[in-house]
């Protein structure tokens, strides 16, 4: 068992090279050969494309790449209710009262009670910011009504109304006998018309039992509060409506353990709106900006202010494209982005209809295409390895592996690889340091890189003691201006040379 270690870690070591990803390296499986003197060992080969690789790790949900290989990175945002009906189909709360009187021209005591009836009349007014209500089918609101008088006492009203109907079309009428001076009625789901927007003409019946008429002023007062008062769906005219909306989102170019920044070339931002509005409406964007490590903010779009108009019951549709450049951040890009909505921006009279349903949509598709300049990204990764169990064959003289790259990939990548003792926290050894593992296809011919690591006694021993393998990657394009394609990729070969001094049975 002793003579394999040492080829284990040969094995390890491909797997290392070759392998895309693994957490754990299994070094149970292997095959022994019997050899004598200086031998070459073929352990490994793999090929990979830059599309192949993106299946691998499930990143093409993220990233499309076409029949001709070209990659981008596309990120999608929604931002549904920009504008909704429901906020503007909304009333102020309101608080109405309203007092008769009457100069009491007699002043005497009854002989005795009797029961009476009065009639009053009263137009309660809707305060709104946007709308004017002619017909509309309540959604949800309350009205509470507080009576009170000095005539006598109040022992029944009849409330009625010409401008309310029920779900059978009959007109408003409520009967309340009084044990206290509140009354209250919802309006969900009554049906509300009238001949002046945004009033509501009531009537009261009501009915006192008189008792003396002792007062010099005698009054009937009428205290109306009105709570979410909401509508479903109306049919009216609507004032030019004005709502700010912000954008404030961030999307990752690459997982959480790279970092960096990326001169980005000729991306491609789309503005996509819908308006299911009877009305026209305007978006003017004012504020766009893209937001990277090292805090130096882009225009999105620019020059700003940006206005973008959308007609009337516009399905989803591009409204709006812009190329950008700059410096967009590997790990975590923040955009934010102000802008005023306006609905009925040319203020028309036109008599509409508006439901809650209706709305302003916004999308907002980014592609990003893999067209840069990188500058100083890097990758690091931590994989669990254990090889606790073997020792260094005494066979063994020396070893050498030799790892070589062909790339037609336009970035050069360097590498270190380090093994790492988690229980004492420590660097345990240095596999390779900085070497260029990839070098750089700027002309679309393929480079070859060859990478020589000598195993010794001590670096074997080193590798036993250790429980995790620690590697770091640099990407580099010289300053060229790159583009990435999914037909690209590597062939890489691993071998080992060993040179022992005496037999050794595999």
């Amino acid at each position: 068992m002793r003579s394999k270690s040492l080829l284990l870690v040969l094995v390890w070591f491909a797997l290392l090279c070759v392998s895309c990803k693994k957490d754990h390296y299994n070094m149970s499986q292997l095959q022994g050969v019997d050899a004598e003197g200086e031998v070459l060992l073929p352990i490994g080969s793999a090929s990979f494309t830059l599309s192949k690789l993106m299946q691998q790790f499930k990143i093409d949900t993220l990233i499309s790449c076409t029949e001709d290989g070209d990659l981008f990175f596309k990120y999608h945002y929604e931002h549904f209710d920009a504008v909704s009906g429901e906020e503007l189909l909304k009333f102020k709360d309101l608080e109405y009262s309203e007092r008769f009187s009457i100069e009491n021209p007699y002043t005497f005591v009854l002989p005795q009670a009797f029961d009476t009836m009065l009639h009053f009349d009263q137009t309660i007014r809707f305060e709104s910011d946007n709308i004017h209500v002619m017909e509309a089918e309540m959604k949800t609101g309350h009205f509470d009504f507080n009576l009170n008088t000095n005539i006598g006492l109040l022992q029944r009203i009849v409330l009625h109304s010409p401008d309310i109907k029920d779900a059978e079309g009959h007109d408003l009428m409520l009967d309340f006998d009084f044990d206290v001076n509140d009354i209250q009625f919802d309006l969900d789901g009554l049906h509300y018309t009238t001949d002046t927007a945004n009033t509501l003409d009531l009537s009261y019946d009501v009915y006192i039992r008189v008792q003396g008429m002792l007062e010099p002023e005698l009054f009937f007062e009428v205290d109306v509060k009105g709570n979410d008062l909401a509508i479903k769906k109306m049919s009216g005219y609507v004032d030019t409506y004005n709502s700010r909306s912000c954008i404030d989102t961030a999307f990752n170019l690459f997982p959480g353990n790279v970092s960096g920044a990326l001169e980005v070339r000729g991306a491609r931002m789309s503005l996509f709106e819908r308006n299911t509005f009877d009305l026209e409406a305007r978006l003017d964007v004012d504020t766009a900006w893209v937001f990277g490590d090292d805090d130096v903010p882009f225009s999105i779009f620019g020059p700003l202010p940006v206005s973008v108009n959308v007609p009337t019951q516009h399905v989803f549709g591009q409204v709006f494209e812009r190329s950008l450049n700059g410096k967009i951040s590997a790990n975590e890009t923040d955009v934010y982005a102000a802008s005023n909505f306006i609905v009925n921006p040319l203020g028309l009279s036109d008599l509409v209809s508006v439901s809650d349903t209706c709305s302003i949509d916004v999308v907002i598709d980014t592609e990003i295409p893999f067209a840069f300049v990188v500058d100083d990204v890097r990758y690091l990764d931590t994989a669990v390895m254990s090889l606790s169990e073997f020792k260094e064959p005494e066979q063994i003289e020396k070893l050498t592996l030799e790892l070589t790259i062909t790339s037609t990939i336009p970035l050069n990548m360097n590498a270190q690889f380090f093994t790492y003792d988690s229980e004492t926290e420590r660097i345990t050894d240095t596999l390779v340091a900085k070497d260029k593992l990839i070098a750089a296809s700027f002309d679309g011919r393929p480079t070859t890189t060859e990478v020589i690591l000598e195993v010794t006694g001590d670096k074997v021993r080193h590798l036993v003691e250790s429980d995790r393998l620690i590697s770091c990657y640099e990407l580099d394009t010289e300053a060229h201006d790159v583009v990435l394609n999914g037909q690209q990729g590597v062939d890489m070969y691993l071998k080992a040379k060993v040179k022992y001094n005496g037999i050794i049975d595999f």
